[in-house]
C-alpha cells in the first residue's frame, strides 16, 4: 500500500506532532508499505537518517504562516501544490496532521481527497495561545474534520472538543498517541545522576518538556519546595528548552541545588533520565495527549499528573499514579510526598505502567490508523 502523511512541520523541527508523524511513517514502512511524508517546514531539510520512508516538500510562500492561512491570497497556491504531490504519489491512504491548516487546505480541494485528519492540540484548545483564538477558525476547522473520512481524536477530551466544535460524532475515531517501547525499554548507557551531579542515592522527580505556559512549571517548583525540607534526599529535575526562566523562583523559594533546570537532554541521555528517575511529574494546566507521560510509563515510572486531557485517559488515581487538580500546589506536594516516602508504592505503580504501556506501542497504534482508513 502507498501511504502519504501530510504535515505543516517535520523533523528536525522538534515537537510532539513531528514525532507522531515520524513514528507512524516508520511503523508503516516496517510493515512493508511505501510511505512518503509531505511537509512544508523546515524547507529542504531532507529526512532523518536510517529511515525507510521518503520526505518531500510542498511549496509554501515565505512568511505564509504569519498570515491567516485559510484567508491568505496564497491559499489556492498552497492547495494546488499539495494536490500535485498527492497526484504524483497516488496514495491509497492519506494521514493528514494538524486540522488547521492541513485539514482546511485538503477540504478546499476539488474533488476533496479521502483523508484521515489528526488534530494535535493547538487547533483545538480554547486557551489564548491556541489557533482558534488567533485565527477564528471554528467554522473552517469543523468543515475540514467533517469532510474527512475520519477525524482522529487522540484523547477523550479531544473527542469532546471536536463535538463541541460541530464535528459529527460518527466522523470521530479515538486513537491515542503511541510510544516507542523498544527505545525506552533498552537500558541506556549514560549515568543520569552523574551527568547532572546528583547523589547516587537521590530520589529523583522528573519533568520533561519545553517551557510553555501550559506546562505550569512554576506550580511544579512550588509543590516540590513544600516537601524539600522534609525529604532531603529528593531532587526535582526539569528537562526542557527555556526552563532556565524559573531560576529566580527557585532562588526565592530557597530550593537552589535541589531543583535542577536543564535545557534538555537528547538521545541516550534523555532515555537514561527516564529510566533512572524515580517519579515522573507533570504540572500542566493543559495537554491533549502528552507523549512524555507515555514515555514515562514505558520507562516504568510512577506518575503524578494533573487532571488534564490525555493524562485523564492514561492515569488511574491510586493505581498507577496520583491525579491532582491543575494549579493545586498543595495537592501536588502531597502526592509527591507520598511517592518519595514509599518505595514499594513507586514500584507497584511503575510495574503497572510498564505493562500498560505496551497497549500504546506504535505498531499497535499505526494499525488502528489503517483500520480507521478502511485498510486494516
Amino acid at each position: 500500500m502507498r501511504i502519504a502523511l501530510i504535515t505543516t512541520a517535520f523533523l528536525p523541527q522538534v515537537g510532539g506532532a513531528e514525532f507522531v508523524v515520524h513514528h507512524l511513517a516508520s511503523q508503516w514502512s516496517a510493515q512493508g508499505h511505501e510511505v512518503c511524508i509531505f511537509k512544508a517546514l523546515p524547507r529542504g531539510s531532507g529526512r532523518p537518517e536510517n529511515v525507510a520512508y521518503q520526505v518531500r516538500d510542498f511549496s509554501v510562500p515565505p512568511s505564509y504562516f504569519k498570515l491567516s492561512p485559510h484567508f491568505s491570497p496564497f491559499s489556492r497556491y498552497v492547495t494546488r501544490s499539495i494536490r500535485r504531490e498527492i497526484d504524483r504519489f497516488s496514495p491509497d491512504v492519506i494521514s493528514a496532521h494538524f486540522g488547521y491548516p492541513i485539514g482546511v487546505w485538503l477540504s478546499k480541494m476539488t474533488p476533496v481527497p479521502k483523508y484521515l485528519i489528526t488534530c494535535h492540540g493547538a487547533e483545538l484548545t480554547k486557551f489564548q495561545w491556541g489557533l482558534r483564538n488567533r485565527y477564528r477558525i471554528d467554522h473552517v476547522l469543523a468543515k475540514a474534520l467533517n469532510d474527512s473520512i475520519g477525524a482522529v481524536a487522540i484523547s477523550s477530551h479531544a473527542r469532546k472538543l471536536m463535538i463541541e466544535l460541530g464535528v459529527r460524532p460518527d466522523k470521530i475515531v479515538q486513537i491515542p498517541n503511541g510510544v516507542d517501547i523498544e527505545k525506552f525499554g533498552k537500558k541506556a548507557e549514560t549515568n543520569f545522576r552523574k551527568r547532572l551531579e546528583l547523589p547516587e542515592t537521590a530520589t529523583v522527580i522528573l519533568s520533561v518538556g519545553r517551557e510553555h505556559a501550559q506546562k505550569a512549571y512554576d506550580a511544579g517548583v512550588r509543590a516540590f519546595a513544600r516537601i524539600a525540607a522534609e525529604a532531603p534526599d529528593a531532587y526535582y529535575v526539569i528537562l526542557g528548552k527555556g526552563t532556565h526562566k524559573w531560576r529566580p523562583l527557585v532562588s526565592d523559594l530557597g530550593a537552589q541545588g535541589r531543583v535542577i533546570l536543564c535545557e534538555g537532554l537528547q538521545g541516550d541521555e534523555l532515555i537514561g533520565a527516564y529510566q533512572q528517575a524515580d517519579i515522573f511529574f507533570s504540572s500542566s494546566i493543559w495537554e491533549l495527549m502528552p507523549l512524555v507521560v507515555l514515555e514515562a510509563m514505558a520507562s516504568g515510572l510512577p506518575l503524578v499528573v494533573t487532571d488534564v486531557s490525555g493524562s485523564q485517559d492514561l492515569v488511574q488515581n491510586g493505581k498507577n499514579g496520583f491525579v491532582v487538580e491543575p494549579g493545586d500546589v498543595e495537592g501536588m506536594g502531597d502526592a509527591l510526598r507520598r511517592l518519595v516516602a514509599d518505595r514499594e508504592l513507586r514500584r507497584s505503580f511503575g510495574a503497572f505502567n510498564l505493562a500498560e504501556s505496551r497497549e500504546y506501542a506504535w505498531d499497535v497504534i499505526s494499525r488502528k490508523y489503517l483500520v480507521a482508513a478502511g485498510k486494516g
